[in-house]
């Protein structure tokens, strides 16, 4: 129905109503990635580029403008079976399983990392398409997630009562009391460029180019970001959720990146999200920016959010990688459940 999701667009996606370019990158600077993102008067912001988000925008999306994709047909999302179990050792080296949309179990050695948890049934409106790769139960009481922002599909309520309440918690600044008010002590809350450790990681709360908005916060009254992990034997990035912007060209300056988990999915139309979400194009020129070894595709085939079949941004990708030369050995596309091993040694992007 169209309507109950004019609403969906207001609080869960970006709002914008620019006409293409809506910016160009090239003219921003590292600088601005550094400087105060705190309005007193507005809550946070992206102080390089101002959000365009307009309740026009949403009108103009939903009522006024028609959909050119045909979305009759069922989207062909790959699953495989998945129990979990092995979440609950010891992995020898570095592995990756997709649960769906921004969810990752990074399993490191002993240590097990959630990115964006989302096992639940629906974000606020939409029903999920498919279900989790891995039971939450398989989820072991020690291991550690973090969130990338307060949107539906990425903060969610459900997910958080069913994970263990020894779960340790890592979130942007602003979100500590929503956990804690959930019985979630062990809650760390970082600003941008801020870190913290738990055991041998170093957690590094990073700027992306998105906004926040929840039924219970105000809009942008809490912060987004994007994660560095480092486990000291691997190093991942985690966009969370985030249009394309020169922050990537600056964390490929001073990381290594061992794999970049970035967002393809939720792209159009392209005027109205461009500000808040990748398309596939734009997410390889941020893995290309950020120099990885390896870049994981995610936000795709899980939540139908935007206009594009949930199926088609993989599709894309693979297009996109092979017009620009890549190597598809080095992006990879999951299927929900998979389990894959990184491999060694360590090589960048060219």
């Amino acid at each position: 129905m169209r309507i109950p999701r004019v609403l969906l667009g207001a609080l869960l996606c970006g709002c914008a109503q620019p006409t293409e370019p809506l910016y160009d990158t090239s003219v921003l600077s590292a600088d601005s990635l550094y400087v105060a993102h705190g309005n007193p008067s507005s809550g946070f912001e992206n102080p390089w580029l101002r959000d365009p988000k307009s309740l026009w925008g949403v009108l103009r999306w939903w009522v006024f403008s028609r959909n050119p994709y045909d979305k009759s047909a069922e989207p062909r999302v790959p699953r495989v079976a998945n129990d979990g179990a092995s979440l609950s050792g010891v992995e020898h080296s570095s592995s990756l399983v997709w649960v769906g949309h921004a969810t990752w179990a990074i399993h490191d050695a002993e240590d097990v990392v959630l990115t964006d948890p989302h096992f639940g049934p629906r974000a606020l409106i939409p029903s999920r398409l498919m279900q989790p790769g891995v039971p939450v139960e398989a989820v072991p009481g020690d291991a550690l997630a973090v969130v990338s922002h307060n949107h539906y599909d990425h903060l969610d309520a459900w997910t958080v009562e069913h994970l263990p309440d020894t779960v340790a918690w890592f979130v942007p600044k602003g979100l500590a009391a929503w956990f804690r008010e959930r019985g979630r002590e062990q809650v760390v809350e970082l600003d941008w460029w801020e870190s913290a450790r738990h055991g041998r990681w170093e957690i590094t709360c990073l700027p992306s180019q998105h906004w926040s908005r929840r039924i219970e916060h105000g809009t942008n009254t809490t912060l987004w970001c994007a994660w560095l992990l480092d486990s000291g034997d691997a190093t991942y990035f985690f966009a969370g959720d985030t249009g394309y912007f020169h922050g990537f060209r600056e964390y490929g300056r001073r990381f290594d990146i061992d794999v970049a988990l970035l967002p393809i999915g939720a792209y159009e139309p392209r005027w109205f999200m461009k500000y808040s979400h990748m398309d596939p194009a734009e997410a390889y020129q941020a893995y290309l920016d950020l120099g990885a070894s390896h870049m994981a595709a995610m936000h795709w085939g899980t939540f139908d959010l935007t206009d594009e079949p949930a199926d088609l941004p993989p599709r894309v990708l693979q297009q996109v990688v092979r017009r620009r030369g890549g190597d598809p050995e080095r992006v990879r596309v999951f299927a929900i459940g998979e389990r894959w091993h990184l491999p060694n040694p360590r090589e960048r992007a060219e």
